[in-house]
């Protein structure tokens, strides 16, 4: 297949799959969709299994991936954290209960590379994917990097519904407070945002080049430093620290990619490497992660919602939002952020009800999918790469 074809069908295959999320309300996932859609090309030869080389996207994708890793280290509001250093702590404490249940399982069942390779993906997603699939490709872990994406794929369909119940208890329980409701009903955003930092260049200076410019040099920043450790911190990993450190300077801007006009081709290229691996996947190899799949899943369910209701006990939180933000790990933004949204439109009998849950909710849900899909399951991945 001719470069330019095959590119063509990928990108085709891409769009397609997030027509079907938009169509659907995200009850078939655009992750979902696109792997059944690869997996379908492959398997009846209309997909040739070297599309990946042969559009350059193995290779290109790669060296893009660390652009994105540094463009979610801008998603960190560290004023926003420090007021919700109890969701932290939850989010932290419920995703260290996943991930023991899962090693657990690992040990007694044999299969401790299978939770060892998934427990940051349950902790996070495509990052920690990302990294993780990369890392074991060309090394004989077939079946484990199919289990991964296997894991990436269904998890959210255990998580978004138990989140989804939690809120709703959480929103009914709140509305009948009434003086919570006063207090939540008007929107009281933080100012930090406003204050000049010490590397920050004024927007009208920039163009979309400057900001690719500007991701590019704190990727290659984190490259060397990370080559200095010689494989202790992983590349992507550095890319995130280097990178909150400069977006907490004003070097690098919230939404950096949207202004760099590139968010759109970058999430194509990396979502595409994330399932490059499918072109090797079998049907005998999907039958032989169904157990896996359904045990860690379950093992990691138990371990988050046992931990959080036990750690919002001991701080003072309700269970029923601990257990919701403690399992926000499973799908992450942007469904952290539509969420409580559409719980705060099916609870709230009036437009003052409704502000005042997503004042109450939303913050919290984001700064818990940031802490576990974007921090932690990071950092684990880049430890957990170092043993294979």
């Amino acid at each position: 297949m001719a470069p330019t074809i095959a590119l063509a069908a990928l990108m085709i295959l891409f769009a397609f799959s997030e027509y079907i999320a938009s169509k659907t309300r995200a009850t078939i996932s655009s992750v979902l969709a696109l792997a059944v859609l690869m997996l379908a090309g492959f398997w009846t030869g209309i997909l040739p299994k070297d599309i990946f080389e042969t559009t350059g996207i193995k290779t290109f994708g790669t060296l893009i991936a660390g652009l994105l890793i540094t463009s979610l280290a801008t998603t960190l509001d560290f004023a926003e954290m420090k007021r919700q250093i109890k969701v932290i702590i939850i989010a932290l404490v419920g995703v260290a209960g996943g991930t023991a249940l899962i090693f657990a399982a690992g040990y007694a069942f044999h299969m401790f590379d299978f939770a060892l390779a998934g427990s940051p993906i349950f902790a996070g997603g495509s990052a920690a994917t990302l990294l993780i699939t990369t890392a074991l490709d060309g090394k004989g872990y077939e079946l484990i990097i199919t289990f991964c994406l296997g894991l990436l794929i269904f998890q959210k369909f255990v998580g978004i519904p138990i989140a989804s119940y939690f809120l709703k208890k959480e929103a009914r329980a709140f509305i009948a407070d009434n003086n919570a409701v006063a207090q939540y009903a008007h929107d009281n955003q933080s100012d930090s945002a406003t204050k000049p930092k010490l590397l920050q260049i004024p927007e009208k200076e920039q163009k979309a080049s400057t900001y690719l410019a500007k991701l590019s040099l704190i990727a290659v920043i984190s490259y060397v430093l990370a080559g200095l450790t010689h494989g202790v911190v992983h590349y992507f990993v550095m890319c995130l620290i280097v990178g909150a450190i400069a977006y907490a300077l004003g070097f690098l801007e919230s939404g950096i990619l949207q202004k760099a006009q590139s968010n759109g081709l970058i999430m194509f290229l990396v979502t595409v490497l994330i399932f490059s691996n499918l072109a090797s996947v079998t049907p005998a190899m999907i039958a032989h992660i169904v157990g896996p799949l359904i045990l860690f899943m379950s093992m990691g369910v138990i371990g988050v919602l046992a931990l959080s209701y036990l750690t919002g006990k001991l701080l003072h939180v309700s269970p029923y939002l601990a257990m919701a933000l403690g399992i926000s790990c499973t799908f992450g933004f942007p469904t952290t952020l539509v969420m409580p949204q559409e719980v705060a439109s099916s609870v709230a009998s009036n437009d003052t009800q409704k502000q005042a849950i997503e004042n109450y909710l939303v913050p919290k849900m984001l700064v818990a999918g940031i802490i576990t899909v974007t921090i932690a399951s990071v950092l684990m991945a880049g430890a957990v790469v170092n043993y294979f």
